[in-house]
């Protein structure tokens, strides 16, 4: 009621200006629904985001206690995992703010309120709406250029610390084979530093011509982005074995000898090759036109493109269903916006993720798939709205 009494005394003095059914928007309502919301869903995605790194905390901790990774690659590790979690932690963020905001002016009276002094429904939903638009905008930007750049760094980071760190899996005074193709053999290994004492190596990569080294010292270095690991090697000899019937036998004595050690992936592409997400808009589209002739790669490019606008415009839904949940409660649901909002969250997974495997088996259009749960999610807002409207 005391809401309604300002609201009535701003129409006389100007000081609130309230939209009458001749003008859909105002600044003054626009600005009293973004207070609203704003703030929540600022709050709301940065609790998301560390919730949803919360669940990698066992895979983190894993890389310092296990491979020895320093903090700072732990930190940037986990600031690329929150890049890869921002096109779902955007939406859901906005539906906690738009329950946790619009719920609120509803138990307290200010929806009533504003309708009491001639303001529609949909007059009140206009500013949310615009604000959908502008975060529909952002995590659609992240989802085509930002994100994929993250995911990107992040594979190149950790397949760059799993070759730091191979020499872990190394025990000292035992034979290991399948090193890169090598049988390894070391006295004493330091993993910390990726190095090695008194080595032996059986080199049968060129099946004609074996090799077999031994050295004091190795360390194995990561001198460039090039796909290659060198293992070099110190103060050694080199025994050549021709297998041809009378071959002479070599032996050769080193100071330094560089092995190179293949770890895939071309050059100009980092260690390893592009996954889907790791693809920016523009290279997302050069895959597709170059994939025209391999359906099963094509298709899954394809749930790629689509789920990246689909995510982005659940925010436009989202903001639809979460006002109509909102408004259509008359006791409010604030204190039990989090759950609800996970609910309808997890809903949205559920029927995204089942929509998704229906788009990769081929049983239904590809954008028929990944758009099926935006388009499920917008008749239930419009059943809540018309249930709130007959009410």
């Amino acid at each position: 009621m005391c809401f309604l009494v300002y609201t009535c005394r701003g129409l006389k003095g100007g000081g609130f200006l309230i939209p009458t059914k001749s003008r859909v928007i105002t600044w003054n309502l626009t600005k009293y629904v973004g207070n609203e919301v704003l703030w929540s869903f600022v709050s709301g995605t940065t609790i998301f985001l560390c919730i949803l790194l919360m669940f990698q905390a066992i895979r983190l901790s894993e890389f310092i206690v296990i491979h020895q990774v320093a903090i700072q690659d732990v930190a940037r590790i986990s600031l690329y995992l929150m890049l890869s979690f921002m096109p779902i932690a955007i939406p859901i963020a906005f539906l906690f703010s738009v329950l946790m905001g619009i719920s609120r002016a509803n138990s307290e009276g200010e929806i009533l309120a504003l309708q009491v002094n001639g303001i529609s429904l949909a007059q009140i939903y206009s500013p949310l709406f615009m604000f959908s638009i502008v975060v529909t905008g952002l995590c659609l930007y992240t989802a085509l250029w930002t994100v994929p750049q993250g995911n990107r760094s992040f594979e190149l980071m950790i397949s760059k610390l799993r070759n730091e760190r191979v020499m872990s899996a190394l025990k000292p005074g035992v034979f290991m084979e399948g090193f890169y193709g090598l049988v390894v053999f070391a006295e004493h290994i330091v993993p910390v530093k990726n190095e090695m004492k008194r080595v032996f190596i059986y080199d049968e990569r060129e099946e004609k011509h074996p090799i077999f080294i031994s050295a004091q010292s190795g360390l194995l270095r990561n001198p460039s982005d090039k796909g290659v690991l060198t293992l070099r090697l110190s103060n050694g000899t080199i025994h050549l074995d021709h297998r041809q019937a009378g071959g002479v036998q070599q032996l050769i004595d080193f100071k330094v000898y560089d092995i190179n050690l293949d770890i895939g992936g071309d050059s100009g592409e980092g260690w390893i090759g592009y996954s889907p997400p790791s693809y920016t808009y523009p290279q997302l589209k050069q895959r597709l036109h170059e994939t025209l002739h391999d359906i099963p790669i094509h298709r899954s490019l394809l749930v790629e493109f689509h789920r990246r606008f689909a995510l982005s415009f659940s925010c436009i839904v989202f903001s639809a269903l979460g006002f109509a949940i909102a408004t259509l409660s008359t006791r409010g649901i604030r204190s039990t916006a989090v759950i609800l909002c996970l609910a309808v969250a997890l809903v949205y997974w559920l029927a995204y993720v089942s929509a998704n495997a229906l788009a990769m088996s081929g049983l239904v259009p590809v954008w028929l798939g990944i758009w099926s749960p935006n388009f499920l999610f917008t008749l239930v807002a419009w059943y809540c709205y018309k249930r709130y409207k007959g009410a």
